[in-house]
């Protein structure tokens, strides 16, 4: 009996020491499973499907681990968590930007400062500073400053210019026109009795005297002495204009024209660490023919969608035709008289640059589709637009086109016709809701009325369920707000859904989308166009951990404030890269 009672202890001593090891096991499996960071008792903007607004969110090795209500979110809470209370706070899937070149703007920013001109007047003012801060008779360069956005509406005259600037020659390009102010045209050896320029067209005026020079830009050009940026530099304020795209809640963005140089410049950003945003890539190249296209790509030794998710190779890029502010996009009509006039023109009977024909195309999109490239067509006429749909309508009877998710960049004038054509064909489409916000007036004026209804219309795009994307086209200038092209996000928000341009008109209020569409069009449609959708775009367990905290609620404030948003934190592959925990 004794003998039993003994054997018996040392079952329930086995038995004990067995549940405390799975007791052990199980609270460690629990632990191992627990969340980096946790945050609850917010307002989780998911962006899924269903467009669920959930109150919790869990991080764990750069990815979302859970989002729910804080009690199912609770359970990825261990004993290491960081846990954040939002209280009441909104979150957002971090903002996809589909069409910058902050390259370009970061050596830009390291030979001149931007500054945003919207009148004679303050160009002349800012040529008035300009001319105290560097020696006489060095050129001074106004900054891109088009004739769309100018209160005047056309260029200043070399007097004008004069009046802000005659101790430096001076240069202002503006619709494909270069002018001088008297000192600039001395300085290049022409005066009124010029006949001819090297490389262009000399305008004068009904007295006889220059006024503009179209074309030209080449031999202009070889006057001005060239700023030599290091690489070094470039790769310092590469950088900053990277934090700078944190600091309003960028996180991840498309280089939009580079090649194998500009690449190799985020794989060393990568290498050191210094990555705040990730990178889709698009090589810009003009090819004269779809034989062009296999030695090119070759040479890359790249494919779309070689890299990482934090490199990505995008699409090929080619440019089909001009843009609204030079006078050379390509239209369904001719320009005609007003427009003529306007970007000073020869003929009005000119219909845009038309760089490829639709046979052209066809071969070329064929041929890069054949290889495994998606591509990319910059296009701001809807004559272009029709015509690349021509190409690719014929592509698709011999091999379907919708897997490669052609994307149309710009694309200014959709039409419902253009937009059903669209649609299964895959086509996608990146366009600038700030350049409808600076330029729909003027668009309004020298285009008409119907014209600029339709000027960067989303309504077109999300009502047929084609895939659209708001971006910047950033290519010049630091501040979010007054860059050449804005690439503040909340201000792209606001634009799409209160159609309102600068001056608070509306043009085309049928164009106007919900505030959840709107969003949609910087986070999961646009991981639509690089394929991501699966990774990134929106707030979902197993995606990126690139996530937005906001200073108000954006579905629910003030429509006129969605504009004045501003993150307080935004956060990366589960790394605070703007603002505090």
């Amino acid at each position: 009996m004794k003998l039993e009672l003994k054997e018996q202890s040392k079952m329930k001593i086995r038995f004990y020491l067995l549940f405390v090891a799975i007791c052990i096991s199980t609270q460690a499996t629990v632990w191992a499973q627990s969340a980096e960071t946790v945050f609850v008792n917010g307002k989780i903007i998911t962006v899924n499907n269903n467009g669920s607004v959930e109150q919790a969110i869990a991080i764990s090795k750069g990815k979302i681990q859970a989002v729910g209500t804080n009690a199912a979110v609770q359970k990825t809470i261990g004993p290491k968590t960081l846990v954040i209370d939002l209280k009441g706070k909104t979150v957002i899937p971090g903002a996809i930007e589909t069409h910058c070149h902050s390259i370009g703007v970061a050596r830009g920013s390291l030979i001149q400062e931007y500054q945003e001109l919207s009148s004679i007047q303050e160009i002349q003012d800012w040529l008035k500073i300009r001319a105290k801060e560097i020696p006489p008779g060095r050129w001074i360069r106004v900054p891109r400053t088009d004739i769309t956005r100018l209160k005047e509406r056309r260029h200043p005259t070399p007097a004008e210019l004069d009046a802000g600037c005659s101790t430096h020659p001076v240069i202002l390009n503006s619709a494909r026109k270069n002018v001088l102010n008297s000192l600039g045209w001395k300085t290049v050896g022409l005066n009124r009795d010029s006949e001819t320029i090297s490389g262009g067209t000399l305008i004068k005026d009904s007295n006889g005297d220059l006024l503009m020079a179209a074309g030209s830009s080449s031999f202009l050009s070889g006057f001005i002495p060239r700023v030599e940026i290091g690489e070094d530099e470039t790769f310092a304020v590469l950088q900053k204009v990277h934090h700078i795209y944190n600091s309003v809640g960028i996180t991840s963005i498309f280089e939009r024209a580079s090649n194998r140089n500009g690449y190799e410049t985020y794989k060393k950003l990568q290498k050191e660490n210094k990555l705040t945003v990730r990178m889709t890539m698009t090589f810009r190249q003009q090819f004269k023919s779809a034989a062009q296209i296999e030695p090119y790509t070759k040479k890359l030794g790249l494919i779309t969608g070689d890299g990482d998710d934090w490199v990505n190779v995008g699409p090929l890029k080619i440019t089909l035709d001009g843009g609204i502010h030079w006078g050379s996009t390509w239209l369904s009509e001719p320009f005609g008289e007003r427009r003529r006039k306007f970007y000073v023109l020869p003929d009005a009977s000119y219909q845009g640059d038309q760089r490829y024909s639709v046979e052209l195309m066809k071969n070329l999109f064929s041929e890069a589709h054949r290889l495994g490239w998606q591509m990319c067509v910059h296009v701001t006429g809807d004559g272009g637009v029709s015509a690349i749909l021509d190409s690719l309508e014929a592509i698709d009877k011999k091999s379907p086109v919708k897997k490669h998710r052609f994307t149309m960049t710009h694309a200014y004038f959709p039409t419902a016709k253009s937009v059903r054509r669209s649609k299964p064909l895959g086509v996608c489409y990146d366009t600038q809701g700030f350049t409808y916000f600076r330029d729909a007036a003027a668009i309004s004026d020298v285009y008409g009325q119907t014209w600029a209804e339709r000027f960067i219309g989303m309504g077109e795009f999300v009502k047929a369920g084609v895939p659209v994307a708001i971006n910047s086209d950033h290519m010049i200038g630091l501040d979010p707000d007054h860059s050449m092209n804005s690439f503040n996000p909340f201000l792209m928000l606001y634009i799409a859904v209160s159609r309102k341009d600068e001056h608070g008109n509306v043009y085309g209020a049928h164009q106007k989308i919900s505030r959840l569409d709107a969003l949609r069009s910087i986070t999961s449609v646009a991981a639509h166009l690089s394929f991501d959708e699966d990774k990134k775009g929106s707030l979902e367990p197993g995606k990126f951990a690139d996530l937005v905290i906001l200073d108000r609620d954006y579905l629910t404030c003030p429509e006129d404030e969605i504009r004045e948003i501003k993150p307080l934190m935004t956060i990366v592959g589960g790394k605070v890269v703007f603002g505090k925990l």
